[in-house]
């Protein structure tokens, strides 16, 4: 199975234990990321929560555009 690389912002509250509500004013204080817009959608990056979280975890790895995951 396919871990998610994007997630919905009651995705990302759960994922850290809170309140949807709660998850936004950390977005608007500047606590959590920005989220990405893509279209209509609006997500966050599981790595960028991480990080938000836990600013020791590791960096993601980038890859060039095009490259394609094995």
């Amino acid at each position: 199975m396919t871990e998610k690389i994007l997630v919905t912002a009651l995705e990302g509250a759960h994922m850290l234990s809170m309140g949807r509500s709660t998850f936004w004013r950390a977005v608007s204080e500047g606590l959590l990321p920005q989220p990405v817009r893509i279209g209509g959608l609006t997500r966050w990056r599981v790595v960028d929560l991480i990080r938000a979280v836990d600013p020791a975890s590791p960096p993601e790895p980038r890859q060039s555009p095009g490259a394609r995951a094995a």
